[in-house]
């Protein structure tokens, strides 16, 4: 069954990833269902914090961007570190990041 219709909150690590140019954006989220509407809305409406994301974003649009959970993470004062972690594993394998 869909986890968004039974309300089971996934928490961990999001990405927004830019399928034309292979760079990476990592937070954290607490409910990626959520997560995933916020970050869809703020690009939406050209107000994402992060500017190198959003200026790629209204030049290419939704079609270009996904946004997925890459880590799952039980345990709230873990993410931090997990968040850390992770864009490591994926810088180290050659991602490229949007900086901040």
């Amino acid at each position: 069954m869909n986890d968004y219709l039974i309300g089971k909150k996934e928490m961990g690590i999001f990405r927004i990833y830019n399928l034309k140019t292979d760079k990476s954006y990592f937070g954290i989220t607490k409910d990626i269902i959520k997560t995933r509407a916020e970050q869809r809305f703020m690009l939406d409406l050209g107000a994402h914090p992060n500017h190198e994301l959003q200026k790629d974003y209204t030049a290419t649009g939704l079609e270009l961007f996904v946004i997925d959970l890459v880590s799952k993470c039980e345990k709230e004062d873990m993410l931090n570190a997990l968040l850390e972690e992770t864009i490591k594993a994926f810088t180290d394998k050659g991602i490229t990041l949007y900086q901040a």
